[in-house]
């Protein structure tokens, strides 16, 4: 595993982070695998099996929220053959609605990634959520 491509991926996930954070769509997408075999699995039990399926999704929320969050931290990034790769570390996400209701959400998240040409891709993505009390 050679620094350059542990940079490459680190830029990678900050630039997917600053596309959510700003809510540009096209940017955010050009992150990900825009196959239907593409997975996303959600904190909150839902399966996206498609980009397309999370596309829509992604799109309602930027939609309807005023402003969107995402932190990402200590990612443990993992290089295999120079061209496959995984991301696993916690994630924040803050959600402020028109009238001003913020929701936070936070979690571990587990990203799969491929190189695709000179592009690294997101393949698939785990979410899951801290569990209050535990």
């Amino acid at each position: 595993m050679s620094v350059e491509l542990t940079k490459d991926l680190d830029d990678f996930f900050r630039s997917m982070r600053q596309a959510y954070n700003a809510q540009d769509m096209k940017l955010f997408r050009s992150h990900f695998w825009t196959d239907k075999r593409f997975v996303n699995l959600d904190p909150s039990g839902r399966t996206d099996h498609g980009w397309g399926s999370y596309e829509e999704i992604l799109d309602q929320e930027f939609r309807y929220m005023d402003s969107v969050k995402l932190e990402l931290k200590d990612l443990d990034i993992q290089i295999f053959d120079d061209s496959f790769g995984t991301a696993s570390g916690e994630w924040r996400i803050e959600h402020v609605d028109p009238e001003g209701r913020g929701v936070e959400q936070s979690g571990r998240v587990t990203f799969s990634v491929v190189r695709i040409r000179d592009d690294w891709k997101i393949v698939q993505q785990h979410l899951s959520t801290d569990l209050v009390g535990a």
